[in-house]
């Protein structure tokens, strides 16, 4: 099923993500806008219905893929029954994105029959350590634990702290993004990305030689070398939190996120698989265009 948005008409989405708290720190900053507050449980089980059941419709799709996001949101007690809730309704895969807040009381019992895939991020630095010992934790209990780190300048110079962390692990499977550019002081203090894909390529030679599966997002797949394959084409979702929900719900593509293609990339062998750029990343000087593989 098809849905008009001011970009064209996009599929309808089967995956939503809810941002239950305001506060989303530590992750991949898209474009949406910062909520004005958290969201209540009544609020987060409305929504839970509103896309499942009640999209049970000859117009709509109901979603079967469910994901919970925001600062603290494993450490909230009434998460597990949202996402029992979810499952009563029909959803079959579940995402949980926890970040440091949440690792000294992730308890591996309570996510294990809930959760298909727990996100964590490995940021250089004194959370590093924490956040490769949960991961350790939940994956010898038998979760699938994805991690990712964000390609900033704070973190270029400590690559390699990160891939011996993920080759002594290793995940289920490790993401890089380049970061989004969400606002002026993003665009002002991003790398450069040619510096970015010189770092990161010795990066994921490594990883390749040890084994650890990766991928890349926010590059486009011919700035990347021998490793173009990686690049991770980012699925669509209904996104949710205080702000925008139910009918109100923004399309993570394009209302969040907006990546270009040229013309060029018709022509390109991995056009199905890749994202494209930003606009705001190709004008900057020095950048080299999009061009087909």
């Amino acid at each position: 099923m098809l849905r008009w948005t001011a970009a064209g008409a996009v599929e309808s989405p089967t995956t939503v993500q809810i941002r239950v708290q305001r506060s989303y720190p530590g992750r991949i900053r898209a474009g949406a806008p910062l909520p004005t507050r958290s969201m209540d449980a009544t609020e987060i089980a409305e929504n839970i219905r509103h896309f499942t059941v009640g999209h049970r419709t000859p117009r709509t799709r109901p979603c079967t893929g469910l994901v919970l996001s925001g600062v603290g949101v494993a450490g909230r007690p009434d998460t597990p029954g949202h996402i029992d809730l979810a499952r009563s309704e029909g959803v079959e895969r579940v995402v949980l994105h926890v970040g440091p807040e949440d690792l000294a009381g992730l308890e591996p019992a309570t996510w294990r029959d809930r959760v298909d895939t727990v996100v964590l991020p490995l940021c250089p630095g004194a959370e590093l350590a924490a956040a490769v010992q949960a991961a350790a934790r939940l994956t010898a209990a038998g979760l699938s634990v994805a991690t990712h780190t964000v390609l900033d300048a704070d973190a270029l110079p400590h690559l390699g702290d990160v891939v011996a962390a993920l080759v002594r692990l290793p995940p289920h499977r490790h993401t890089f993004t380049f970061p989004f550019p969400t606002s002026p002081d993003v665009v002002a203090s991003a790398p450069d990305s040619r510096e970015v894909v010189a770092r990161l390529l010795p990066s994921l030679t490594n990883l390749d030689r040890a084994g650890v599966p990766a991928a890349v997002k926010g590059l486009p797949a011919c700035h990347l070398e021998r490793y173009g394959h990686l690049v991770d084409r980012t699925g669509n979702r209904w996104y949710v939190d205080a702000d925008h929900q139910r009918d109100d719900a923004l399309l993570f593509l394009p209302d969040v996120v907006a990546f270009h293609k040229d013309d060029a990339c018709r022509f390109c062998r991995r056009s199905d698989d890749c994202d494209g750029f930003f606009r705001e990343w190709l004008a900057r000087p020095g950048t080299p265009p999009l061009s087909p593989l």
